[in-house]
């Protein structure tokens, strides 16, 4: 199919521009007068009627199958206090007397500033019949009723056998409800009856639908595993997917290398423009709030605690050495500043072990990094990707983020600037359902901080807000470099693929701060169009 785009504008240029496609690629971009010559009887005709024509944004830190189950659950994201969220909770029971489970994500851990804790009670008081599991919303933490943990067998404790999560247990020495990290999750979430694959399928297509009329193109899904690997290729193969797939799959502790390998030659075998297979994802950590970040000097609050690695370090840097060997692309979530230093050093292994390549492998969030460890991005080649949006609750003074990093390392979080000025190639994304998935709203908060003016920021913090342009290149030209597909992907130009959107607003010449007043108007894949407002 032909389609003509005309009466467009572009980023940075002055006058009306026309684009022209063919099948699933972009063979013309001129000047809007000379667009009727690639015109024919059979072209779409589009007209822009002046608004901004941007590549597709692809978002560099994703959870599509969390995300898609998420919005058929309880939302606790507006909860306001413990009150607010009980009084939500039993809502939604009474609403759904039918659920065997009453699931929840959300929820944030303001909630719990004025000294309280996730507890069992405080459910059981809204709900003492059903069992409840509600996730928080950066999905390091649950919190569940009696009747869960009773149904789990975990009431009187439980061995996670690993050392980063922990089921808490209460003063009267049984677990309160509060499970930090996923082995301790899992004890819970693996009796909870899974939804079919035809509710999972059509959970995607809602999810792919709302993503579309964002302006999402593309998405690198950071919870990788054979099922979705296969579920993805089967939902392309029937042309159902309307945004490209970079799918790591996700490597724990006491993985086998074998199994990595075997995965390697699969992506070899499996090579597919909407779904890529050829990564790996690993958590060296976990996060701030609940302590399981890695951390080089103990936390800000008296405890002494650092955190703890989720693998042993000579571990940790053989299963990365033999992904690398492997040619797959490496990306390990890591947020406390010796998470960081931990995940670099192994990067450094693979590199003496295997020798230097075009490896590009990434380090996924970099909340905290010490500053010795900023050059060593790109001396390494390593990929920081952030997600701006996670400032929102970092600098949130109500957060525990802000107690437990301390005002001597507060400089050091969310250094999106100081990685740029290091060399560090970067990428942006939003690590949805975590955080919002709207890209236009991962633009301002980069480009803001999160203020709500534009006035300089405190003097405790270094200015580390990116400018449009850069705000822009990162999730599109850097999105499209951290994904190999730099030659075909980020840019309107002749020879790209059609991925591209349509905004009724120039969001490059106004101010930042109402980025997300723009609206996507049209958004396209491979030349398709997939949503049109």
């Amino acid at each position: 199919m032909n389609v003509l785009l005309r009466h467009v504008s572009l980023a940075g240029q002055i006058g009306q521009y026309a684009i022209a496609i063919s099948g699933e690629r972009i063979v013309w971009v001129g000047p809007d007068h000379a667009a009727p010559s690639w015109q024919s009887a059979a072209t779409r005709v589009i007209d822009g009627g002046g608004m901004l024509a941007l590549p597709g944004l692809t978002d560099y830190h994703f959870h599509l199958h969390n995300g898609a189950r998420a919005l058929g659950v309880l939302r606790l994201e507006d909860a306001q206090s413990v009150a607010d969220l009980q009084a939500r909770l039993a809502a939604y029971a009474a609403a759904h007397p039918h659920l065997p489970w009453l699931i929840g994500r959300g929820w944030r851990y303001r909630l719990f500033a004025g000294g309280l804790a996730p507890d069992r009670r405080l459910l059981d008081a809204v709900a003492p019949d059903r069992p409840v599991l509600l996730t928080a919303f950066d999905g390091h933490t649950a919190w569940a009723n009696t009747a869960a943990l009773q149904i789990a067998g975990i009431l009187n404790g439980a061995e996670t056998g690993n050392p980063l999560s922990t089921v808490v247990l209460g003063a009267d020495g049984l677990a309160s409800g509060e499970l930090r990290e996923a082995p301790a999750m899992d004890l819970v979430r693996r009796c909870i009856p899974p939804p079919t694959e035809a509710e999972l399928r059509d959970l995607l297509r809602r999810a792919l639908r709302e993503l579309a009329a964002l302006g999402l193109t593309g998405i690198h899904n950071m919870d990788g595993d054979e099922a979705q690997r296969t579920r993805y290729r089967e939902l392309a193969a029937a042309g159902e997917l309307t945004l490209r797939i970079r799918l790591p799959l996700s490597v724990a502790p006491g993985t086998d290398p074998a199994q990595i390998t075997a995965w390697a030659a699969d992506a070899r075998r499996h090579l597919h423009p909407f779904v890529q297979t050829d990564a790996v994802k690993l958590f060296v950590d976990g996060v701030v709030e609940a302590k399981t970040a890695l951390m080089l000097a103990p936390y800000a609050d008296g405890s002494g605690e650092c955190g703890v690695a989720n693998y042993d370090p000579a571990e940790f840097a053989e299963l990365i050495t033999c992904a690398d060997a492997a040619g797959l692309q490496v990306c390990v979530h890591a947020i406390g500043d010796g998470g960081v230093r931990q995940t670099l050093d192994a990067f450094a292994a693979a590199q003496r072990a295997n020798g230097r390549r075009d490896a590009r492998h990434r380090v996924e969030h970099a909340e905290i990094v010490d500053p010795a460890d900023l050059p060593r991005f790109a001396a390494l080649g390593a990929i920081a990707s952030v997600q701006p949006v996670h400032v929102d609750f970092g600098m949130d003074q109500q957060n525990p983020w802000w107690r437990l990093v301390g005002p001597q390392r507060h400089r050091s979080g969310f250094p999106w600037r100081d990685l740029l000025q290091a060399g560090a190639p970067m990428a942006l994304g939003s690590d949805w359902p975590v955080a919002d998935p709207n890209p236009l709203r991962g633009m301002q908060v980069a480009c803001t901080r999160g203020k709500l003016d534009l006035s300089p920021l405190e003097s405790d913090f270094p200015d580390q807000r990116l400018t449009v342009a850069e705000a822009l290149a990162g999730y599109t030209t850097w999105a499209a470099y951290a994904g190999f597909r730099e030659r075909e992907l980020g840019r309107l130009e002749a020879g790209y693929l059609a991925d591209l959107i349509l905004l009724d607003r120039d969001i490059t010449t106004g101010p930042p701060d109402h980025i997300t007043a723009a609206r996507v108007m049209v958004t396209m894949v491979g030349g398709e169009v997939v949503f049109e407002r």
